[in-house]
């Protein structure tokens, strides 16, 4: 079997099993399937996808083994350095083997007193250990500090109890090494486990002892304690105490010129996470009472952070720590402004990513995927009642003293984002979603999609990002069935492009890629996302009748009937010009012009009705529609039927109405007459239609127009009707 023949097959077996999945209504066959799925996975290579499936799996059975020796296995094949497989087995790693085991069958308690545990809680405070061994003790930690839902509460509580008496027995010897061991492990702690980390660094006089001491630590020391903190601030009960202890170290190191790159870095970045926590005005006081005494302001860090990506610094480490930083700073539209407005820093971002593409970094790829979609984010577009709720907020932060919130701030304007946007395109921002579009992390796919909608919502950008390959990118997030809401924002993004471009010169033989996602679209509950899915689905279809096809085939014509009936007139007019289009295809055809065809009769009423509608644009497609369709004796039939059918159609010929309405209400006459012949003359006589075609061809300009209304009027004539001049 060729290799193209196996991938084919694997893809076949994804599909069965997530097909199967979706199927399942007990638990145990979701975690066969989950399991099954996961096996493909790997096959494929997507190891962020396999693991998340196994971790699902464990979540809902902990004590299933053979999910467990699976997540060792990927954790170890996501973490190796060197893919080649190792001449001889260590005898540590099947040691760590074993106790994971131990942990799977459920005998906890007993690990946690044990000395096993102490050497596990080691091996993950070693950086310098083999990569398996810690992968494995890692994936210890994650079992023992994620139970399932059954699990004993008591659990957590001698966890951490040990977690912590550990931690104080390094930290009490008073030796550098220990130190340093005490504050890497609960950093690795931290990574399995939020909870357990911050439940460890709360402790009473822990976060106070750990800063009077900080500045006569030893450089090693003090970078291990500030990684913690870094990754401390992201949890709410954590803030507070580092807050109130380091502030002011952290502003004196961000702040120093002498400090060592890494410290300084990773100082400015927990500054700038914690400055963005909101929720506590008198934290905040503090932190800037502090910075205000170092001299110290948000744009010095920010521009400390710029200054590491400038400087292309080796230490990886560093790099990570400043694009952190800025990840959560970007928020800030001053912030924005700076970024964008330095095409270094924006290029820089841009060979990071390409430069990291293939390293497996992915907190790196996603800083910066996070970095770029929040400088082209635009503000969500509300309806009424999110609209009223947002007044009610704001009232209620007024009242409280809160900030309020950047809605009239110029720069977070439509005009200011497109200016962003132009220039992030122009720093070659695309380049870099090409890399996050491609890597197997949902929440990369995820960002980078939403940057990709951010950039083709200008429509200048459009033409110049399809020039740069944007659909390589932008078409496997669309078309992926793993994520769901991933997939519309890329099929949104899509959209964009296929409503100004010619789908023939921008999709090519690929358009027809295109029709269910953009169907997906339709079916959204958002009526942006089901108008620009109308739009874009006409676009295609109006250039192939393969396209049309494709759409019968999805069931695309009940989502555009349904969406007839929508409260929104942009999306009516667009439902109904979506059919208009269709009618062209025969299978659509034949459904709304034999009355045999189920509902055809209700059909034809619902397009008479909007030929009558308020909306201009929509009475000329349903009047197209019907002028198409008129040319089946069958769908003029049900015209004949419909209540005041005759009076609608003849309405069309008004004076007031623009000539493109006459003329298919012209169409309408000639094709009725044809084939009900004296029935259509008598009634449309009575209505006076004859007058009004009297009426176009004395006031039309339009040549074709008026010709056809006098080709109408001799079909009268020979039906024996008396015209007066």
């Amino acid at each position: 079997m060729s290799q193209e023949q196996q991938l084919e097959a694997l893809e076949k077996q994804l599909s069965e099993a997530t097909q199967g999945l979706e199927q399942c209504n007990n638990e145990q066959g979701r975690l066969v399937q989950l399991l099954k799925r996961a096996a493909v996975y790997e096959a494929l290579g997507r190891l962020d996808l396999a693991r998340a499936d196994v971790q699902t799996v464990i979540k809902i059975d902990p004590t299933h083994k053979e999910a467990k020796q699976t997540a060792q296995r990927l954790f170890t094949a996501t973490t190796a350095k060197d893919p080649s497989p190792p001449i001889a087995t260590d005898p540590q790693v099947e040691e760590f083997q074993g106790y994971l085991r131990q942990v799977t069958s459920g005998d906890i308690k007993a690990f946690v007193h044990s000395p096993a545990f102490v050497q596990v809680l080691t091996v993950c405070g070693t950086p310098g250990k083999a990569a398996d061994i810690r992968a494995t003790a890692f994936m210890i930690l994650t079992t023992l500090f994620n139970p399932g839902p059954r699990e004993d509460d008591r659990r957590m509580g001698y966890l951490i109890e040990q977690c912590a008496l550990c931690f104080t027995r390094c930290m009490d010897s008073g030796k550098n090494v220990d130190k340093l061991l005490a504050y890497r492990t609960l950093h690795a702690i931290f990574q399995t486990s939020m909870t357990v980390g911050a439940a460890i660094l709360c402790q009473e006089g822990t976060v106070e002892e750990m800063m009077d001491v900080v500045e006569f630590e030893v450089p090693e020391v003090q970078i291990s304690i500030v990684d913690v903190l870094a990754i401390a601030s992201s949890d709410k009960t954590c803030q507070k105490l580092i807050v109130q202890y380091g502030s002011r170290w952290l502003t004196k190191v961000a702040a120093s010129e002498s400090s060592d790159e890494r410290l300084k870095a990773t100082a400015g970045t927990t500054l700038t996470k914690l400055r963005m926590q909101k929720e506590k005005q008198d934290d905040n006081a503090s932190l800037d009472s502090a910075m205000r005494r170092m001299k110290l302001e948000s744009k010095d860090l920010v521009e400390s952070l710029v200054k590491v990506l400038k400087t292309q610094s080796q230490d990886q480490s560093v790099v990570l720590s400043a694009v952190e930083g800025l990840a959560y700073s970007s928020l800030e539209t001053d912030v924005k402004e700076t970024l964008i407005n330095d095409n270094a820093c924006i290029k820089a971002l841009v060979t990071l990513t390409i430069s990291t593409a293939n390293t497996n970094n992915n907190p790196l790829l996603f800083g910066v995927g996070t970095i770029l979609s929040n400088l082209t984010m635009y503000r969500p577009v509300l309806d009424e009642q999110q609209q009223q709720m947002k007044k009610l907020r704001d009232l209620a932060n007024a009242k409280q003293g809160k900030k309020a919130s950047n809605d009239t701030d110029a720069r977070e304007s439509d005009a200011a984002v497109d200016r962003r946007v132009q220039l992030a395109i122009e720093g070659g921002a695309a380049l870099a979603l090409m890399v996050l579009a491609k890597n197997t992390s949902a929440n990369m796919r995820q960002v980078a999609a939403q940057t990709y909608l951010n950039l083709v919502t200008p429509q200048p950008t459009r033409g110049r990002l399809l020039q740069r390959g944007v659909i390589r990118g932008l078409l496997p997030l669309a078309t992926q069935k793993d994520d769901a809401a991933c997939a519309l924002i890329a099929s949104q993004a899509l959209a964009k492009l296929a409503i100004t471009a010619d789908p023939r010169i921008a999709f090519g033989q690929q358009s027809i890629d295109l029709v269910r996602p953009f169907l997906n679209l339709c079916k959204d509950d958002k009526q942006l996302r089901q108008f620009e899915g109308l739009m874009a689905l006409t676009n295609l279809a109006s250039v192939d009748d393969q396209i049309r096809l494709k759409i019968v085939d999805e069931d695309g014509l009940v989502a555009f009937e349904n969406l007839q009936l929508s409260s929104h007139t942009m999306i009516q007019r667009a439902a109904t010009e979506m059919i208009c289009n269709m009618t062209f295809c025969d299978p659509v055809f034949e459904s709304y012009s034999d009355p045999a065809k189920p509902g055809a009769q209700n059909k034809i009423r619902l397009l008479m009705i909007f030929a009558d509608h308020e909306d201009v644009a929509t009475r000329c497609a349903a009047s197209g529609a019907l002028a198409i369709l008129a040319n089946s004796k069958g769908a003029c039939d049900m015209m004949a039927q419909v209540d005041r059918g005759y009076n609608r159609i003849t309405q069309l010929l008004n004076k007031d109405e623009p000539v493109d309405v006459q003329h298919r209400g012209i169409e309408i006459l000639r094709c009725m007459i044809q084939h009900l012949e004296k029935e259509a003359i008598d009634a449309f006589v009575a209505e006076g239609a004859h007058v009004k075609l009297v009426d176009v061809v004395k006031t039309c300009q339009a040549t074709v127009v008026r010709g056809a209304a006098v080709e109408v009027l001799k079909m009268f004539v020979e039906h024996g009707v008396q015209l007066k001049p």
